[in-house]
This record gives structure tokens, C-alpha cells and sequence, in this order.
């Protein structure tokens, strides 16, 4: 599609958060929808938590500002509005946890703004609202400010390596785990010490993630368990990654929907409150088994999920139809240029 060249800033936060309920979901969000919005000029302004801004840089982006982190609401926006005039912003496209209408309102009639939110919250003062929330059903639809909403997986913005989701037939892995960019509560650990339960019946992909560390512990079961377990930081293609694997584990944000749209079998360990609502509704449909919140009886639920896997008694549905297709993040692509 040609039309002219746009200005666009995002505005997102991300990184090795401690409680705060926030860990990369965010940041590879805005960089899977800059990545198809590459023949405009990008901005980031980003709070950096940790890992964040590498992420960015290793992808070819290079304008990017940051905000201290834990920075005050009137700083974040102060520092918003002169973004938006120094760099003749035409959209702002703002990924936040906990963003709030007032945020938004004070930033209104500087540009026009698209909103990225999760669960069901659709009521935002903006030009446009994109919520890929499994819970909602494919529609387009007018929030309570008359924004237009486009809601259900079908927006949901992964990486365009999802676009074509072709499924190969031989698997080198039986599981891949990947537990976010930031593994907070060390899910994968606890994995791990399961995994060595199994007397090396599980052959296993771990994917770190950006802004995980390798910790001491997670060496020595790396020894421990030996040519059964592979261990990787970071990886540049997830479909990929995914679609080598019989199932999978992750914990309950983008990550789930990648799995779905392959058709892999995953369970969900959550790292935070607000992913047990998206747990739920894969589980409701079949597709993913919800093994809730870290807490002292995870460790059981896992041993069983991986018992079930070396047994093969995994009771979802396989077969079912594709929901998430990979073209979400095109689709808003389209929507955004239009409001130029």
C-alpha cells in the first residue's frame, strides 16, 4: 500500500521488573508491528526496566529515547508531548501496563493515538484501540469515546514470522519452554528439577529468554539431566522454535497465541495475576491446560503435565480450528495507516 511517510513514536515499558507485573510482553509487541511498519519512520520511548532497549538495537532500531524507570505520570507525559513536537509526530502508538484514560486525555490533541491493551479493557480516549484478547470475539467495533476497537485473536500482533504457518511434521523436541523475556519467578528452574524426575524420558528446548540470567541452579540440572535438555538464551525466530516441538509451556502472554496458531499443545504457568484470565479462556477451548499462578503446588502440577507427555495422554484439542493466524499484526497495519 503506498501513502506518505508517517512519523510514529511508541511509547512502552518493559524489562526485568520485579513486581511490578511487567516483563517484555510489551516491548515485542511494539517491535512485531514497528517491524511491519518499517517504511515509516519509528521512534521509541521507552522505560527500561533491563534488556529492554537490546532488544530494539538488535532489530535495527536506532531512535530510541528512554525514561528513567518508575518515572512520574506528569514526567512521562511532559516527556511525551516534546517527542511528539520535535520529531513532527503523526501517531503515537502507546503499549503500557496499567495505562489510565486521564494519561491519554492530556495527550489527545497533540497527535493521533493507538492504544495496545490486554484482557477486556477497550475504553480508552484514542483514534484507535487494538485488543487481540482471546476472550473477545473477531469484530470491529465503537468504544464508549466512539474510538474504533479491533478485538479477538485476529489482531492479535505477533511476529511476522507467523504469517505463514506452515507445520512441519517431524519434531526434534518433545517440549519447549519459554517463560517470557523475563523469567521473574524462575518457572524454569522449577522445570528443570522435574524434568531430572523423569530420568531423561523428555527431550527439551529451554529458551531463557533476553532477560533471564543462567543462574547457578539452572547450570548444575543443565549437568545434571545432560544431552535430553538444551539450553538457549535468546532466539531471533519463536515460530520456528515452537513448530520443532511435540508441546509446550510458557507462561500466559503473547506467547500462548504463537503456540495456538501452530497448533501445539502448551500448558500455562502464569508469572502474574492478571495472565490466570487468559490462562482460563485456552483452557475453556481445549487448547492449552492452566496450571495457574507460581505458587508451592506448581511444581506438582508440572510434574504432571510432563508426565502426561511422556505417557502421551495429553487430553486437548489437537484438531482444532486455527485461531490465531498470524496476519493479525498486518491487519492493524491497514487500520493504523488510515488515520492519515
Amino acid at each position: 500500500m503506498n501513502h506518505r511517510k508517517l512519523n510514529i513514536l511508541f511509547r512502552t515499558s518493559g524489562g526485568r521488573a520485579d513486581g511490578k507485573q511487567l516483563g517484555l510482553g510489551h516491548v515485542y509487541r511494539c517491535l512485531n508491528l514497528a517491524n511491519q511498519l518499517k517504511s515509516d519512520k519509528i521512534f521509541f520511548l521507552l522505560e527500561d526496566y533491563g534488556g529492554a532497549e537490546k532488544i530494539f538495537l538488535q532489530n535495527g532500531f536506532k531512535n530510541i529515547y528512554k525514561l528513567k524507570p518508575n518515572t512520574t505520570v506528569q514526567s512521562d507525559i511532559k516527556n511525551l508531548i516534546r517527542s511528539i513536537h520535535n520529531k513532527d509526530i503523526d501517531i503515537l502508538i502507546v503499549d503500557k501496563y496499567n495505562l489510565s484514560a486521564s494519561y491519554l486525555k492530556k495527550l489527545k490533541n497533540h497527535t493521533k493515538i493507538v492504544v495496545i491493551s490486554d484482557l477486556r479493557k477497550i475504553d480508552y480516549p484514542a483514534d484507535l484501540i487494538i485488543n487481540g484478547f482471546i476472550g473477545f470475539k473477531n469484530k470491529i467495533t465503537r468504544n464508549k469515546y466512539g474510538a474504533m476497537c479491533l478485538l479477538g485473536p485476529s489482531f492479535q500482533i505477533l511476529s511476522k514470522n507467523f504469517i505463514k504457518n506452515t507445520v512441519r511434521k517431524k519434531k526434534n523436541y518433545d517440549l519447549i519452554a519459554t517463560f517470557g523475556g523475563y523469567d521473574e519467578n524462575n518457572i524454569i528452574e522449577i522445570l528443570l528439577k522435574e524434568l531430572l524426575k523423569l530420568n531423561h524420558k523428555i527431550k527439551t528446548k529451554v529458551i531463557l529468554g533476553p532477560a533471564t540470567i543462567k543462574s547457578k541452579k539452572i547450570s548444575m540440572l543443565e549437568k545434571k539431566i545432560g544431552k535430553t535438555l538444551m539450553i538457549k538464551k535468546n532466539t531471533k525466530n519463536m515460530h520456528d522454535e515452537i513448530d520443532n516441538a511435540k508441546y509446550g509451556i510458557c507462561s500466559g502472554g503473547i506467547t500462548t497465541y504463537e503456540f495456538a496458531a501452530l497448533k501445539v499443545p502448551f500448558a500455562i504457568v502464569c508469572q502474574v495475576k492478571h495472565q490466570i484470565e487468559t490462562a482460563r479462556e485456552w483452557e475453556k477451548r481445549k487448547i492449552a491446560w492452566n496450571l495457574g499462578l507460581t505458587n508451592n503446588k506448581v511444581h506438582k502440577k508440572i510434574n504432571y503435565f510432563l508426565r502426561s507427555i511422556s505417557e502421551e495422554k495429553i487430553s486437548l484439542n489437537l484438531k482444532h480450528k486455527s485461531i490465531v493466524d498470524g496476519l493479525g499484526a498486518k491487519r492493524v497495519v491497514e487500520q493504523i495507516l488510515k488515520l492519515k
